[in-house]
């Protein structure tokens, strides 16, 4: 079976996944469910007991929708039974699941290889949607012709034969209820339980199929009947009709009435119709200007963010240059270079920030050595940067490192070790408690045979962040490693 979370082949006997730590064990269950009802509907079917047999193969489905042979089997009884839109879909979900090795292949291929007998599916199911609306509107004759043609093209189409016996029923007929007996004694070797069928004959229950002997009878021979004369003129060519001359007055009612409509419409429809306009126009402008409004607030406050940011950022030059004395030198401990170096960060910070390159920002403010900030505005700029943009930061490197490990994303085919812990190592660099870059470089450490290296970073896990949702995971790789 594969990984619900990585989908990563897994045995069917291990309860977590060796590529991702998932824990397996609900999964295995639902999978094992699906597996019962599945050998439950093939029993079933084995004995033709189909509508049993749909029941437990939908069961198995609702536990697991994967799986393609309860869902090539669903189809084949559909198709059994003359539902031939239903099984096609079952196949072409089951082929969507799985694309390869799949018997749906073989059940589609054979009815699509053969063009006359999908057309004739299609007849089938277009007369029978036919008579179904027939019946619905009570012309029971014209349903009751169409569907003859359905069942005789399609004997094992249960629900045009179960109409049909209906229809006869509906009738009260002795003959017709004779039929619809017949009918539903072929249809119940198709699906022993169907109820509907089973229903039906009970309500048979009075009539018997037994043949009856056929007495001849003789005909008598009848006079010759005489047809009455016929009238001489009954069958003389009609002769044409000779054509009036074309009056003008239907023609000025016409006009007259054309003229009053479009007085009505003119007084009346228009001027609501106008009304309609102007009040979607004056709906439209006042969305628009609320919207306007908004980006405009928001537009105001960025700027003013900026200005004030720019500022703060001009300040502090001064503040850098009256420290360093004019010439380079400082009275701070911290080495004047490291001062310098920070603080020019600070501000590449501050205009990547401003320009909204965030990410470029993070890159900045990491590389500044938090201690050698002095003021509290430095530091009130340093924290405001680092909090917007290093949540961020590590997300992305955490991202592309694990994909690094698994060989995914822009690493597909390709598990590379190295480059994950280079990349995780970035992901700790802009959140020291990041749990899950401290999870997978230890599994890259363990892949990469450095267990010791693998146990530092667990056991970080376990001892420094016990509510983290990766210490069953840690654990898990501690007993492996032994």
């Amino acid at each position: 079976m594969n990984c619900p979370r990585c989908n990563a082949a897994v045995a069917f006997t291990k309860l977590r996944c060796d590529n991702c730590g998932h824990d397996l064990t609900a999964y295995h269950k639902l999978v094992s469910l699906s597996n019962i009802y599945y050998n439950k509907g093939l029993s079933q079917a084995k004995v033709r007991d189909l509508t049993g047999a749909i029941s437990s193969l939908k069961q198995s489905l609702q536990f697991n929708k994967l799986n393609t042979s309860a869902r090539n089997l669903l189809g084949l009884i559909y198709y059994e039974e003359g539902e031939i839109v239903a099984a096609l879909s079952e196949w072409v979900l089951s082929k969507h699941f799985q694309n390869d090795n799949n018997d749906a292949d073989l059940y589609m291929n054979e009815i699509q290889a053969n063009p006359n007998k999908l057309e004739m599916h299609n007849q089938t199911i277009r007369k029978y949607n036919s008579a179904l609306n027939s019946a619905k509107h009570g012309d029971e004759d014209m349903a009751i012709i169409q569907l003859k043609k359905v069942v005789n093209t399609n004997p094992k189409f249960i629900r045009a034969n179960q109409l049909l016996a209906l229809l006869y029923m509906m009738s009260g007929k002795k003959e017709n209820r004779t039929r619809a007996l017949r009918l539903m004694n072929n249809i119940i070797k198709v699906d022993v339980t169907n109820t509907t069928t089973l229903r039906y004959m009970k309500e048979l229950s009075d009539v018997h199929l037994k043949s009856e002997p056929v007495i001849k009878v003789e005909k008598k021979e009848e006079p010759r009947k005489i047809l009455p004369s016929a009238d001489p003129d009954a069958y003389k060519t009609i002769t044409p009709y000779k054509e009036e001359k074309p009056s003008v007055l239907p023609f000025v009612n016409v006009l007259v009435g054309i003229i009053i409509g479009l007085a009505v419409m003119y007084f009346l429809v228009v001027p609501h119709i106008k009304s309609g306009i102007a009040n979607d126009k004056n709906n439209n402008f006042k969305q628009y200007s609320e919207e306007q409004a908004s980006k405009n607030s928001d537009n105001s406050s960025l700027k003013n963010e900026n200005v004030k940011l720019q500022a703060q950022v001009d300040d502090l030059k001064a503040q850098l240059d009256k420290l360093q004395g004019g010439d380079g030198t400082s009275d701070n401990p911290v080495d004047g270079d490291t001062l310098i170096e920070s603080y020019n960060n600070l501000f590449a910070a501050v205009q990547l920030y401003i320009a909204g390159k965030k990410e470029e920002a993070s890159d900045k403010i990491v590389n500044i050595d938090e201690e050698s900030l002095t003021g509290d505005d430095a530091k009130k700029l340093y924290n405001k940067i680092k909090s917007e943009t290093f949540e961020n930061a590590t997300v992305k490197y955490f991202e592309e490192g694990r994909d690094a490990y698994n060989g995914e994303g822009d690493y597909t085919g390709k598990q590379d070790y190295d480059k994950a812990i280079e990349l995780l190592n970035l992901s700790l660099k802009y959140d020291k408690n990041n749990t899950d870059s401290m999870y997978f470089l230890g599994r890259c450490y363990q892949k990469k045979g450095d267990n010791e290296k693998a146990k530092e970073y667990y056991n970080q896990i376990i001892n420094d962040y016990p509510d983290s949702q990766r210490v069953p995971e840690a654990k898990a790789k501690l007993n492996e490693i032994g």
